[in-house]
């Protein structure tokens, strides 16, 4: 029988525990009530957290699509601002030429009290020949009309 057996009595004594061991060792009610509300609690904040993430998540693909549409504008406009700089380019030599070609056409003509034209007076000069023709009425003496008559010849041949 297991009473007379050594192995059974030791096992027996074994998980014999005594009422204050029970107790100690055993979950009481109260205990598991308590781990339920904190496990309610942190479930609740997981929600919470997975929630806010989401809204995080959801900002960053807008501010990416925003900075992607930005750049996309920045590539657009620096694109335009070097065709504006080529054609700007472009217009300078223009007009470079024709400065030069004015300046050639010009360089017998004196006018009254300015010296012979040259690059270092062109734009003082530009600024008297447009006065001659837009005044033309100050300038009609025979010796103006002269003038007027032997620039128009001049600059007859420059190409714009």
């Amino acid at each position: 029988s297991l009473s007379g057996c050594p192995r059974a009595a030791f096992a027996g004594k074994k998980g014999k525990l005594s009422g204050d061991e029970i107790l100690n060792t055993k979950f009481k009610t109260s205990d598991v009530l308590e781990n339920d509300e904190e496990i309610k609690q942190l479930n609740k904040e997981i929600s919470e957290l997975n929630e806010s993430n989401s809204e995080m998540e959801a900002a960053m693909v807008k501010l990416q699509s925003q900075i992607s549409s930005m750049e996309k504008n920045l590539k657009n406009i620096e694109e335009e601002n070097k065709i504006i700089e080529e054609q700007n380019e472009a217009l300078f030599l223009e007009l470079s030429g024709l400065s030069q070609a004015l300046i050639q056409s010009l360089a017998n003509i004196r006018l009254p009290h300015m010296e012979p034209i040259s690059e270092q007076n062109f734009d003082a000069y530009v600024n008297t020949l447009t006065d001659m023709y837009t005044n033309q009425e100050c300038y009609q003496n025979p010796e103006n009309k002269d003038l007027l008559e032997s620039i128009k010849q001049a600059v007859k041949g420059i190409q714009v």
